[in-house]
């Protein structure tokens, strides 16, 4: 291990202190609420104009490999810069660009992520009345300690293989979605009304009364346009009184519905209340529910009916009464059949996800201390179901 500042490995880089017009195309506008785990979500990023985009470039523009960050609020959150990407800095986020010769930009990474360099984020946090912010004038001189580069090197492909396993069942339900709709469509339907075919049980829970591992679903762990819960919390996490759910409950986002926030239950948990429970009246119905509700004719419904202007929010009362296409008697056991068979694929998918990410998230602090060697962390990454490294030096 060597001794090195934040400014002999990385150049040090924010965005400007104010906010350009947004926009639903163009070039990328990277917000913190981007910044989701170690991942950038670009589905959560607006989007700016190419003469703003100008403005918003002129100290810095993102390149490929480049570790994002917050340095006001959600401070710890950080995210590499993907390939083939145009964009800008948002407000209150960071840059690091780091000198290849010194450290790979993926072990940097979780270098940020791992609980030294947090503990080291919260020992030079500046405390402010309204935001905690990290002092990027001084963040160059604090002190790091890096293994050689073909030790980082190992250590990075081993957590991005678990990462790339992520991110590759993360596509698949991306996909699914697509063929989700395009099954749906294919059916002869009626049309009925919500309420007609499923019922939203409310059924208040204080997380105190769960187990602390109970699953938790708030708005920020639902994608938009995303039928697939692929995050999510713990009860732990939360203290005020939630909503109970069952597996295969659709959870229908109520704030701001443009925002097309629609996902099936995996399993059971409970959730904010500013999202409804959906429950089919026949629970084998429960894939083509969801195939209703995520349809653009029933989030233009919604939002026509919405309450507020600024911060929209619907209702049980509205969405019930919501057209939707439902499979006529006589095809609605085949329907669901065809639409359960993508559904459960892509719920074991998203479960293993899970696990994949536990293992990560303990084997980072292992092996950025050197408590685990890079072999052993392999091997365990491999069983785990990731595709990892061959031949790694008996010795590391």
């Amino acid at each position: 291990m060597k001794t090195y500042t934040i400014s002999e490995i990385a150049q040090v880089f924010d965005g400007p202190h104010a906010t350009p017009k947004r926009q639903d195309s163009g070039h990328y506008f990277l917000n913190i609420s981007s910044l989701s785990r170690g991942r950038l979500d670009l589905d959560l990023s607006d989007h700016v104009s190419d003469e703003d985009f100008a403005k918003w470039t002129r100290r810095v523009t993102p390149l490929a490999g480049d570790l994002l960050f917050s340095y006001e609020t959600r401070l710890g959150e950080a995210a590499l810069m993907p390939e083939g990407v145009t964009a800008c800095l948002g407000r209150r986020m960071g840059l690091l660009r780091p000198n290849r010769n010194l450290v790979d930009p993926r072990f940097l990474l979780y270098f940020y992520l791992a609980p030294p360099f947090q503990k080291l984020i919260e020992q030079n946090t500046i405390h402010g009345a309204t935001v905690n912010r990290i002092p990027l004038n001084s963040m160059g001189s604090w002190s790091v300690r890096l293994p050689p580069l073909p030790e980082q090197q190992a250590i990075a492909e081993v957590l991005g293989a678990l990462d790339n396993k992520i991110a590759a069942n993360t596509a698949l339900a991306l996909a699914a979605d697509g063929v989700i709709r395009t099954e749906y469509e294919k059916f002869e339907m009626t049309d009925v009304r919500v309420g007609q075919v499923a019922n939203s049980p409310r059924v208040s829970v204080s997380p105190s009364k769960v187990a602390a591992d109970e699953l938790y679903v708030g708005l920020e762990h639902v994608g938009r346009r995303h039928m697939w819960l692929t995050d999510g919390g713990t009860a732990g996490e939360v203290s005020s009184a939630k909503s109970a759910f069952a597996a295969e409950d659709v959870l229908f986002g109520k704030l701001r519905p443009y925002f097309h926030k629609v996902v099936l239950a995996p399993r059971a948990g409970i959730c904010s209340t500013d999202i409804l429970v959906v429950r089919p009246s026949d629970h084998g119905m429960a894939s083509v529910l969801l195939a209703a509700l995520t349809s653009d004719a029933v989030i233009e419904q919604v939002v026509a009916a919405s309450e507020g202007t600024r911060m929209p929010r619907t209702s049980w009362k509205d969405l019930s009464t919501a057209t939707i296409r439902w499979p006529r008697p006589d095809q609605a056991a085949g329907t669901a059949a065809r639409l359960d068979s993508i559904s459960r694929a892509v719920i074991a998918a998203v479960e293993e996800n899970r696990t994949l990410a536990a293992t990560r998230d303990a084997l980072l602090p292992q092996l950025m201390s050197g408590k685990l060697r890079v072999r052993d962390a392999d091997a365990m990454a491999a069983a785990a179901g990731a595709t990892t490294l061959t031949g790694v030096d008996d010795e590391r």
